[in-house]
């Protein structure tokens, strides 16, 4: 491995510059960015999917990683409905049922400890609210919790019983250092570790 330190200031020259820093080639609409399968999943799939989902939650990241993110969370969705609707299709059942069947079912009830747990550890969030006030949106929100954790579980299940490939590439860039930046290594590593630092 080949360590390259540079200091605050070859931070702005360099990978702050516009010929320095170089995307990597944005895919088309048409490109397969996953496989379920056999069947393919197109990005223009992906996005029908992923700008849907709000800004405000991704907070204040850069916008190519938010919409990598966004695009993730939408092929991931559309991998488990599409190996849940496989599975449906397999056993003779609409979705719904294999649904009921496989997660619904394998949900443990929630408890009124629980319940008074999850308030005394959450008083921010309720807002000076009583217990008898937020009882029943707490109980949804944990049970809710619970699902999103079987359904999960369930499809790394169906996962492991058919090929999933996902090929969409998270964003990079590419940083050029100046010939003069301190090294330690061989000039042909295969792996290049850039430590940015500001010593004072």
């Amino acid at each position: 491995m080949k360590r390259v330190v540079a200091t605050a200031l070859l931070v702005l020259s360099t990978a702050c510059s516009p010929t320095s820093a170089q995307q990597t080639k944005q895919p088309a609409p048409t490109d397969v960015v996953a496989t379920v399968g056999s069947t393919s999943i197109t990005l223009a799939e992906v996005d029908d999917k992923a700008l849907q989902q709000s800004a405000s939650s991704f907070g204040s990241m850069k916008l190519s990683q938010a919409l990598y993110n966004a695009r993730r969370s939408a092929i991931d969705e559309i991998v488990a409905t599409m190996l849940m609707d496989q599975q449906a299709k397999l056993h003779e059942i609409d979705r719904a049922t294999l649904i009921e069947q496989e997660i619904t079912s394998q949900i443990a009830q929630v408890t009124e400890p629980e319940i008074v747990a999850w308030y005394q550890a959450n008083q921010s969030r309720v807002q000076g609210a009583s217990l008898d006030q937020v009882r029943a949106p707490i109980r949804a929100y944990l049970i809710q919790e619970r699902m999103q954790i079987v359904r999960q579980q369930y499809v790394e299940k169906l996962k492991s019983m058919t090929r999933v490939r996902v090929m969409l590439e998270p964003p990079r860039i590419t940083v050029k250092m100046a010939s003069t930046s301190p090294t330690r290594g061989p000039a042909n590593a295969p792996i290049e570790m850039i430590d940015f630092s500001d010593f004072q």
